[in-house]
Order: C-alpha cells, then structure tokens, then sequence
C-alpha cells in the first residue's frame, strides 16, 4: 500500500474549520474512539477480542504525517509507513468526498497538540481467529478496500434521500453494507447485534417516531435506552437537516 494516486494539501487550505469539527465530533463519530479531546481511549478490553486502544490524533501524533498520508489512513486505512492501520473504520469513510476528508484534516491540525501515553493494542485469539477467516475486515481495513477507488459525491447539505444516504455511510460498519443489522464484525461479543434499519417496510416507524429516537436515544420498539456501541450522545447532536436526510433515506430502504 506504497502509491499514492492523489494529493490533498490544496484542499486541506480551501476546506471549511467549522465543518470538519462537525464531521469529527458529530458525523464520522471519531471521537468516540479516539476521545473528547482526540489523545485516544480505550475502546475494548474483552478478552477473547483483545484489548484495543485507539492512538492520539492531535497535532502530537500528526506532526509528520502528510495531509495526504492522513487522508489515505481515514479513507483508506493505510498508515504513514504504508501498511494496513488496524481496527480503524475506514470503511466508514470510503465514500466520503475529498472536500470532507479535508475538512477533517484541516480541523485535526487546528486541535491542540496534546502528548498523552502510547498504548499498544493486544488482539485476543477470537480476533486472530476472525481475522484468518476474513471475517472481520476492520482487523486490516486496507486489505478490503479498493486502493483505486476515488473519493465519493457528496450532493448539497438538505434535507434530500441523496444527502441522507451520503450521511448513512458511517453506518455500515456496524449495520453492513446494506444495512441489515446482524454480529458487529469484530465487536465486543458483550455488543448487541446491530438492527435492520431499513426502515421502509417496518410499521413501527414513522418520521415523528424516528425523530424523536435520534433526540432521546430511546428505542422506540423497546421503550429502553439505545445500547454501546450505538454513538448514542453524537446522534442526539444531529440537526434537523440530517435528521430529515437520514430518515429519507432510510425509509426509502424495504
């Protein structure tokens, strides 16, 4: 994963500060990771699975990395030294456009620089297990992503189906790719399975209920609080706007 078929840096200059902090902290759901303040945490310790720690992402950690290397580890879950970064979401990511992926950058470089302990993940043998099976791509995201592949389309910031299927593509790597619900691949056995949310066909459902699930983060199929790993506290950010894309969408999915 040596090449690289793009440059960011002009992009990175142009992009929007105040649109990548909402993409960090709200949309993409990095801080979930990576922390509030994006030195890292600990995000599981269980011990079939490992204990996974995510790394430092301020300007400490990224002081030598490249924009283009940066965009390359979000997009395509390749690290500065040119190998696979592992139990990183990029397929998460895969689609975002180039302008995005710059904003992100842009804000990543505004954060302060904040030294915290480097910690190494440890991969328990249900992970390794997985992992030699092919089941649990987040193990070497680079390794299931087309290297190829250009950045996606991202239509205008409405309430459309285009911009609510533009903003559902961080939900694949828990729903799957068709957004289906099932095992979480490579998730904390203790997870729930994530839930079918094509929602078109489900009666239970409708814009109002939808709303005020994202605003409660209570289902309301089971009258009880969202589970982890749903990012339940970024949801309750979301604006209307994308409330009103997401739920277009979603409900357009039988």
């Amino acid at each position: 994963f040596e090449s690289y078929s793009f440059t960011i840096e002009d992009e990175v200059r142009a992009a929007n500060l105040e649109l990548g902090e909402r993409i960090v902290h709200v949309r993409a759901g990095c801080i979930d990771c990576h922390g509030e303040d994006l030195t890292g945490r600990m995000v599981m310790d269980n011990p079939a699975m490992g204990t996974i720690h995510a790394p430092n992402i301020t300007p400490h950690r990224l002081a030598d990395w490249t924009d283009t290397q940066i965009a390359r580890a979000i997009r395509y879950g390749v690290s500065k030294d040119g190998h696979s970064l592992r139990f990183m979401p990029s397929f998460d990511y895969e689609n975002y456009s180039k302008g995005d992926i710059a904003a992100i950058i842009k804000y990543l470089r505004s954060v302060p620089a904040i030294e915290s302990e480097y910690k190494e993940s440890t991969f328990g043998p249900m992970a390794k297990i997985l992992s030699a099976l092919n089941k649990m791509p987040i193990m070497f995201p680079a390794k299931a992503i087309a290297q190829d592949k250009g950045f996606g389309f991202k239509p205008a910031e409405e309430a459309t189906l285009q911009f609510g299927q533009y903003l559902a593509n961080t939900c694949v790597g828990c729903h799957g790719p068709e957004l289906r619900g099932g095992p979480i691949p490579g998730g904390d056995p203790s997870w729930p399975h994530a839930p079918n949310i094509r929602l078109g066909a489900n009666k239970v459902w409708n814009e109002e209920v939808f709303t005020q699930m994202i605003k409660t983060g209570i289902s309301p199929t089971s009258n009880n609080k969202l589970r982890a790993p749903m990012p339940i506290a970024l949801l309750k950010q979301y604006n209307q706007t994308e409330i009103d894309a997401l739920w277009l969408f979603l409900s357009s999915l039988e």
